[in-house]
């Protein structure tokens, strides 16, 4: 009842302010969220968001501290591809502890860290989370310091990690996050593509090695598999039906005593993207139940516009003085904007602007004009700065008469063309001055020729 009563006070707010609650610094919310139906949640915290640009699209309980179990593995995912390389190879001390899942690692075996991160995100295996912590940290300890320094750089606020794995273990207690901080979370990893492709798989094999065999990891996420396609592991024999979403491409599964069922869930379709957490759900099952009746609410609500993409150009910008013309601008990030499914995106209205005289030296990144986005209205609802995409040095003498380094073979070559052709039609006009000078000494040759023919024909004439 306190749930959907704080549900209709946020709707009423969102109504009258005409606010989305966003991650990004956006000036005008680009969508009014309409929460009168929003789906009912059964989990005990849950949101929804825009994996585009962070915009909450459904939320409950989303600052509440919770346990997160497994979910925890996307922040160790994430540290680890950022300061491991994938083919690094770890070579494993002694026998891993099997609490929990693991892939039961053995002492002398050397896995890769490629290896590794599959199986602790396909098949959630704890062993491997605590083999990568060290290797990546040195000790677990200063592996959580790490992560819950990536954490709060994702922009997550109430998050403490203590352990790699979320497993329940001696200080537990204060291994606590939100709904709210595993979204935030997520869409930075999801950033990531190496991570966006380990998590989206099926399946992954480990080949044998000297002391383990082949390893077939199978991923937990049910949203991948129709029914018949469920891997076997502990309980999928009671799973009733298929949770198979169109659109599906992650995250991660938890559970534990403390922390319930949870689940970290991404589809998308289109351009539009949607994260969904759910934490301490009631049964495994229930937890995917959950985030498939909110992709089906924000897909069937929502679209996201796409604006500018970070990685192509949005124009060309005039540079003075360089030893180019002009240079490429984008966006730092993808310009994502949530909008209603409902509304015209003809009416969408982008508009740019540029610095006065810029003029080189030009960095790559350096801020050089402004993008904004404007609805039907008339009202801004993105703006982002424009950001040079290459370096512009300061040109040789000629840039100052607007001619830039990279136009001077160019200009060279103009300027050659040029005086062969006036070279050309000097030598045209020279020559058809002499042939006309010739043609009238010829005319006058003839003309004097006539002259003594007619003389001497002129005494015949008086006879």
């Amino acid at each position: 009842m306190k749930n959907k009563i704080l549900v209709l006070i946020m709707a009423a707010a969102l109504v009258l302010t005409g606010v989305a609650p966003s991650f990004a610094d956006e000036v005008t919310p680009s969508v009014e969220i309409n929460w009168e139906d929003a789906p009912d949640v059964m989990a005990t915290s849950a949101i929804m968001i825009d994996a585009g640009n962070g915009n909450v699209l459904y939320e409950k309980n989303s600052r509440e501290r919770r346990d997160p179990a497994s979910v925890t593995k996307i922040m160790t995912a994430l540290v680890v591809l950022e300061t491991m390389d994938l083919d690094d190879e770890v070579t494993i001390a002694e026998d891993a502890d099997e609490t929990g899942n693991s892939i039961n690692l053995k002492a002398g075996e050397t896995l890769t860290v490629e290896q590794l991160l599959y199986a602790m995100m396909l098949h959630s295996a704890n062993d491997a989370a605590e083999v990568l912590a060290v290797a990546a940290g040195g000790t677990v300890d200063n592996f959580c310091e790490l992560m819950n320094e990536r954490a709060e750089r994702c922009g997550a606020e109430s998050t403490n990690f203590t352990n790699p794995s979320g497993l329940n273990t001696y200080g537990q207690e204060n291994h606590r996050t939100t709904a709210y901080d595993l979204a935030v979370i997520s869409m930075e990893a999801m950033k990531n593509p190496t991570f966006r492709e380990i998590v989206s798989a099926r399946k992954y094999t480990i080949p044998a090695n000297d002391v383990s065999k082949k390893r077939v990891l199978r991923s937990t996420n049910l949203c991948f598999y129709e029914r018949d396609e469920i891997p076997d592991f502990d309980g999928s024999e009671d799973i009733e039906g298929s949770y198979k979403y169109e659109g599906a491409n992650g995250i991660k599964t938890g559970t534990t005593s403390v922390a319930g069922y949870c689940y970290c869930g991404s589809a998308k379709r289109g351009d539009t993207e949607l994260i969904a957490v759910i934490l301490n759900s009631t049964t495994g099952e229930e937890r995917f139940k959950d985030a498939i009746k909110l992709w089906d609410y924000g897909f069937s609500k929502y679209e996201t516009y796409v604006a500018a993409k970070s990685s192509e150009a949005v124009e060309e910008v005039k540079v003075r003085r360089g030893d180019k013309s002009s240079v490429a601008v984008t966006v730092g990030q993808d310009m994502d904007l949530t909008m209603s499914s409902s509304y015209d995106r003809k009416s969408v209205r982008t508009e740019t602007s540029f610095n006065d005289n810029i003029t080189a030296p030009v960095k790559k990144g350096e801020e050089l004009g402004t993008i904004t986005v404007y609805n039907e209205e008339g009202q801004v609802i993105g703006r982002q700065p424009l950001l040079a995409m290459r370096n512009v040095e300061k040109g040789g003498p000629l840039s100052y008469i607007g001619i830039a380094d990279e136009e001077l073979p160019l200009f060279f070559i103009g300027l050659a063309s040029a005086l062969i052709l006036i070279i050309l039609l000097r030598m045209l006009y020279v020559q058809m001055k002499r042939r006309k000078k010739k043609r009238r000494r010829a005319r006058l040759q003839r003309d004097v020729r006539r002259k003594e023919w007619e003389k001497e024909k002129e005494p015949f004439k008086r006879k």
